[in-house]
């Protein structure tokens, strides 16, 4: 993509944003700095380019973000780039003193990882060596704010004062209480002029990236959200990533299953594409076991670790549209191909890291492979031998030169040997394991970053550049980069998998359902959710295929 086609973000909820933070991280971490040769990343689709009231030109995410009240740590809500006003203290309160009680929300410390960012940012260094040293911060971390990298814009984030982030007299966890919120002139009307500022700056935007959590409040809040979207920029696309975490400890009684199916209800009839994401494989209301990635030891209870892979896997599969160079493609292209039929819904993938021994070409690993190439990320879907019509795959990590042995002598009748790119080698692997399938293929030779504040959850296997060796890792020494494949697919499996959120969505449990009501659900709108439920699951039988 020569020319840049801007994206907005968009994420709402304390889960998004441990996603959503993770994903910036990777970006900048991608940053090539000082060099005659630029990144094939065309940065600019997502960040945005600003200056300081100080003339200081700034780099931030084009990004609006949504969270509670108290999750946001030591993080001002206005970012760190720009100095606000200071607070009045005491002395300025003009009654007297001895008559006030002063309470403050104890501050949250940085952690080393943080600290060391900061000093490097006051000293104006550009190369992130701090990625090079080895962080620990699976005990430190209480929030996404503690390991989020980028300084973010004074308009980027929104704090929902009414409600408090893990509140258990007034949570914050059904479909209606978002929709009450955006239905509020103060709010709607604020960020309706923050996301308006965004897009009004924009040369030549192609739609928005939508990350929510999907079983609490949120749903609710992405529902005004999208129709807003749909009224005021009718010709954008909107790309959803409804998140669900993969942790056991979910609702019992159905109340998330029926949170996430009015929100899939919303993203179907609004959305230009959404794909669920959760590393439980059951998912909705409950997480089920965890999704097994070889070479990735993560803990399903962390969001810093779940958040981490799904950000890899949104970081790679967006990747289509975010090429400087290649067959120029869009989000809108991307939607339109995967969406036919009336298939909204797709389901995600990724392959962390795509497993090359350190002397392997592309050519070896696909030969030998065993199994699928990588692991599904929806709730419910299984890609391993599910029938898929369409789907959009990025491979990243493999050098051109990596393609096939330089010595190997080229066979006439092996079709591998006519490929010159990653691309058209990845796209025949593809067509020979699923010939019904129309595959769009996305090759980039960068790799993911891995490096700090990423977790250290590579086996040790995993070598520092990402491939995967016999003998093990040196000690003390962390993964840096790693190849990875991920994608969106669009599959008969979905099918099945919506009609199970269906099934737990008919079943909750009539007192829960009575809170429900209280809160402004109305029967006649549950009972259409459902149904149109029912009627996407259709859209996924074999006889509606075209």
């Amino acid at each position: 993509m020569g020319s840049c086609s801007e994206v907005v973000s968009l994420q709402l909820g304390n889960y998004a944003n441990h996603i959503g933070a993770h994903w910036w991280n990777l970006q900048e971490l991608s940053f090539v700095y000082k060099s005659d040769t630029p990144s094939e990343i065309n940065h600019d689709v997502l960040f945005r380019e600003g200056l300081t009231p100080n003339g200081d030109v700034t780099y931030t995410p084009r990004l609006l973000l949504v969270d509670l009240k108290g999750s946001l740590g030591h993080l001002p809500e206005r970012g760190e780039l720009y100095e606000g006003p200071a607070a009045p203290g005491l002395g300025a309160v003009p009654w007297p003193q001895d008559r006030v009680e002063v309470r403050a929300a104890p501050r949250r410390e940085k952690n080393a990882y943080l600290q060391d960012v900061d000093q490097r940012h006051a000293m104006q260094l550009d190369d992130p060596s701090t990625a090079l040293k080895v962080y620990r911060l699976e005990g430190e971390v209480e929030g996404w704010t503690d390991y989020l990298r980028p300084r973010l814009h004074p308009s980027t984030v929104s704090v929902v004062s009414s409600y408090e982030h893990g509140s258990a007299e007034r949570p914050f966890d059904m479909h209606q209480l978002g929709s009450a919120l955006w239905a509020t002139d103060q709010f709607r009307d604020d960020f309706a002029d923050r996301t308006r500022r965004f897009v009004e700056e924009c040369d030549n935007m192609q739609g928005f990236h939508l990350l929510l959590d999907a079983a609490d409040g949120f749903s609710g809040l992405g529902a005004g959200l999208l129709a807003h979207l749909r009224d005021e920029y009718p010709r954008k696309d909107v790309l959803a990533f409804p998140c669900l975490p993969g942790s056991g400890v979910r609702s019992r009684d159905g109340a998330h299953a029926l949170n996430t199916a009015l929100c899939v209800r919303d993203l179907a009839e609004h959305a230009s594409l959404f794909a669920p994401l959760c590393l439980g494989r059951a998912g909705w209301g409950r997480p089920g076991p965890p999704r097994v990635l070889p070479h990735v030891q993560y803990d399903v209870d962390l969001p810093y670790h779940t958040g981490a892979i799904l950000a890899a896997a949104l970081d790679t599969l967006t990747l289509r549209y975010r090429l400087r160079a290649g067959p120029p493609s869009s989000l809108g292209e991307m939607c339109a191909e995967l969406g036919r039929a009336g298939r909204r819904a797709a389901a995600a993938s990724v392959g962390l890291p795509f497993p090359l021994r350190p002397d392997a070409c592309l050519l070896d690993a696909l030969e030998a492979w065993e199994g699928p190439l990588w692991t599904c990320l929806s709730p419910g879907c299984s890609l391993d031998d599910d029938r898929i019509w369409v789907q959009s795959v990025a491979l990243r990590g493999v050098a051109p030169n990596r393609l096939r042995r330089p010595e190997t002598p080229l066979q006439s009748g092996n079709p591998a040997h006519a490929c010159s790119t990653v691309q058209e080698m990845l796209r025949l692997f593809l067509s020979c394991c699923s010939y019904a399938t129309l595959s769009h293929v996305t090759a980039a030779s960068s790799a993911c970053r891995a490096s700090a504040p990423f977790p250290h959850f590579f086996s040790d296997r995993v070598q520092v550049d990402g491939s995967v060796g016999v003998a093990a890792r040196f000690p003390d020494t962390s993964v840096y980069s790693v190849p990875a494949v991920a994608g969106l697919h669009s599959t008969e499996s979905m099918g099945a998998a919506l009609e199970a959120l269906h099934g737990e969505a008919a079943r909750l449990r009539p007192a829960r359902l009575h809170r429900f009501r209280a809160a402004g659900l109305e029967d006649d709108e549950l009972g259409e959710a459902l149904e149109q439920l029912l009627q996407l699951r259709e859209c996924y039988c074999m006889q509606f295929d075209v």
